[in-house]
């Protein structure tokens, strides 16, 4: 029975690294996507990214005055 519980450590030692590579890869924030969202969230996400490239183009427009779009 020696081999069999030697078998059985090195399982439990297989999941446990398994987990720990798996715990420290995997993002710990949920993706902001439209299918895992309420529509006011999804709502709030399209307006606040809206914000953030209109922001964006102007500080590209004040960063480069000379150039055209």
């Amino acid at each position: 029975m020696p081999a069999k519980n030697r078998t059985n450590i090195y399982i439990l030692l297989l999941a446990i690294l398994v987990a720990a590579i798996a715990g420290y890869y995997l993002p710990t924030k949920r993706p902001e996507t439209g299918a895992t969202m309420t529509p006011k969230e999804y709502i709030e996400l399209v307006e606040k990214k809206k914000a953030q490239r209109i922001k964006y183009a102007e500080e590209e427009r004040a960063a480069n005055p000379g150039q055209r779009d």
